[in-house]
C-alpha cells in the first residue's frame, strides 16, 4: 500500500471514529430527556454566562448537556472536513478538548463569532495552515466572554448582543498571531498553549466587562446528581474503542503498520480514559460537567503528546502540593490540576522527572490563583498556568546559568539526574515484563 493510500485510510478512520462519536453523544441526549426538556435545557445554556464553573449538567440536565456537546462536536467536524483538515492524532486531541469543554462553558452560540473571526483572520493571512485552523476550534476556550456579554443587561446605546458579537469577531482574528507569537517563546514546553495564549485576552476581557461594560461575574455551583449516567457514558465510551482494537487486531495482526498505529492511538484513547476514571473513583470523587471534560481532554491528548512518565511526575507534585499545603488532594479542583498537569508533559521529556515534579508544584500554586485575574472567562486557565510556570521555571534556569561555573556544574548534576532516571525507568520496565511473562506463563500451564 502507497504512502498516499495509508495516509488517506489514516485520515477516514480518524474522521470515522470521530463522527461516530459525535453522532453516538447527539443521539444519546434523545434517549436521556424528552424533546421538551432538550428544548428548554438548550435555552438554559445558551442564556447562562458560562464562565468556569458553569455546569451545563447542573443548570440544564444531562440530556441538553450531551446535546450540546454533540452538536458543537459534529459542526466542528463539519467546518474541518470543509477545509480539507488532515485529520490526525492532534484532531482527536482538539475534538475531545472541544466536546469535554461543552459541558461546562462553551455553547453552539457563545463560540460561533470567535471561530468566524478566525476564520477571517485565515482567509486574509494564513488560509493554508491547517494547524491554525484547529488551533481556531481551540480558541473557544473565550466563549464565555461572550456569554458574559450577551446575557448582561444593556448599558449603552449598543445592545449588548451587538458587543458580544463583536467581540468575539475580535478575539477570534486577535488570539491566532497571538498564540504562534508566545509559542515560540514557551518553545512548546506547555502542552495546552492556546490557554496560555488566551490568559492574556482574558485578563483584558475580565477588566473590561467590570469596568466598562460594569457586568458582575459570579463563580457557580457543580451538580453531582447525574454521576451515574456519567460514568456509564465514559465507561461506554472508552470500552468501544478498545474492543473494535482488539477485535482488528484479533482479525489480522499483519496489517497495515500505518493502520494498527492509527488503531494503538484509539486504544490508548480508551486506557487513558479508564485511568483517568479509576482515579476519580479511587478518590471517591463523585463526577460533574467539569470533571468529564478533564477526563476526555486528558485521554484525547494521551494520544497527542506525551507519555505515561512525563505526566505522572508533575501530577504527583500537584497531589503532593494538594495534600501537605492546601489538604483538599480528595476534590473535583485537584483532580481537575492533576489532569491537566499534562501541559506540562513536553517540560518533563526535555529537562527530567525531577524537574517535572517541581514544576508540577509550582503549577498547582499557579493555577489556584490565575483564575482570580480572568474571572474563569478563560476555560484553558491550566493552559494559562501551564505558560507561566514554563515560563518561570525556565527563567530561573538562564539566571543560573550566567554564571560559567554554576552553568558548568549545574550541567553535570543535571546529566547524572537524567542518567538515574532513564537507569530507573529501564528498571522499572524491566520488573514489569518478567511480572507479565509469569503471568503468561502460569495461565499457559493452568491451560
Amino acid at each position: 500500500m502507497g504512502k498516499t493510500k495509508q495516509a488517506l485510510l489514516s485520515t477516514n478512520i480518524i474522521f470515522i471514529f470521530l463522527i461516530s462519536y459525535g453522532l453516538s453523544i447527539t443521539f444519546a441526549a434523545f434517549f436521556l430527556a424528552s424533546p421538551h426538556k432538550l428544548i428548554t435545557g438548550m435555552q438554559r445554556i445558551i442564556s447562562s454566562p458560562s464562565n468556569l464553573i458553569t455546569d451545563y449538567v447542573h443548570i440544564a440536565g444531562v440530556g441538553p448537556a450531551f446535546l450540546n456537546s454533540g452538536l458543537l462536536t459534529l459542526s466542528s467536524l463539519f467546518l474541518l472536513r470543509k477545509h480539507k483538515h488532515h485529520f490526525c492524532s492532534l484532531t482527536v486531541s482538539v475534538i475531545m478538548m472541544l466536546s469535554g469543554f461543552s459541558f461546562f462553558g462553551k455553547n453552539i452560540v457563545n463560540s460561533a463569532p470567535i471561530i468566524l473571526g478566525c476564520l477571517l483572520y485565515l482567509r486574509i493571512h494564513h488560509s493554508g495552515k491547517q494547524e491554525l485552523l484547529v488551533m481556531g476550534l481551540l480558541s473557544t476556550c473565550l466563549s464565555p466572554i461572550v456569554s458574559t456579554i450577551y446575557c448582561a443587561p444593556d448599558h449603552f446605546f449598543l445592545s449588548n448582543k451587538l458587543v458580544a458579537l463583536f467581540a468575539g469577531l475580535v478575539i477570534g482574528y486577535a488570539i491566532l498571531p497571538i498564540f504562534e507569537f508566545l509559542k515560540v517563546h514557551t518553545k512548546e514546553l506547555n502542552l495546552y498553549n492556546m490557554g496560555f495564549s488566551a490568559g492574556f485576552i482574558g485578563i483584558i476581557g475580565n477588566l473590561t466587562t467590570r469596568n466598562i461594560l460594569v457586568i458582575k461575574i459570579v463563580p457557580h455551583a457543580l451538580s453531582f446528581e447525574h454521576h451515574h449516567a456519567l460514568l456509564l457514558f465514559l465507561v461506554t465510551l472508552f470500552t468501544v474503542p478498545l474492543l473494535v482494537f482488539l477485535s482488528f487486531y484479533k482479525r489480522n495482526p499483519t496489517y497495515s503498520k500505518h493502520l494498527l498505529l492509527d488503531l494503538k492511538k484509539i486504544a490508548r484513547f480508551s486506557l487513558y480514559g479508564y485511568l483517568a476514571v479509576v482515579f476519580t473513583l479511587f478518590l471517591k470523587v463523585p463526577l460533574s460537567g467539569i470533571l468529564v471534560g478533564a477526563i476526555l481532554t486528558f485521554a484525547g491528548f494521551s494520544m497527542y503528546n506525551f507519555k505515561f512518565r512525563y505526566f505522572f511526575f508533575p501530577a504527583i507534585g500537584v497531589f503532593l502540593t494538594a495534600l501537605f499545603l492546601y489538604q483538599d488532594a480528595a476534590t473535583t479542583n485537584n483532580i481537575v490540576i492533576i489532569l491537566f498537569a499534562s501541559t506540562l508533559s513536553p517540560m518533563t521529556r526535555k529537562y527530567g522527572l525531577v524537574t517535572g515534579t517541581l514544576s508540577g508544584s509550582l503549577f498547582s500554586l499557579i493555577t489556584r490563583n490565575t483564575q482570580y485575574l480572568t474571572a474563569g472567562i478563560n476555560l484553558y486557565n491550566c493552559g494559562f498556568a501551564g505558560g507561566i510556570t514554563v515560563l518561570l521555571m525556565d527563567f530561573i534556569r538562564i539566571q543560573f546559568y550566567k554564571n560559567s561555573k554554576i552553568r558548568n556544574s549545574f550541567q553535570s548534576i543535571h546529566i547524572r539526574i537524567i542518567h538515574f532516571e532513564k537507569q530507573l525507568i529501564l528498571k522499572f520496565q524491566e520488573v514489569a515484563h518478567s511480572f507479565i511473562f509469569k503471568i503468561t506463563t502460569i495461565k499457559d500451564d493452568q491451560s
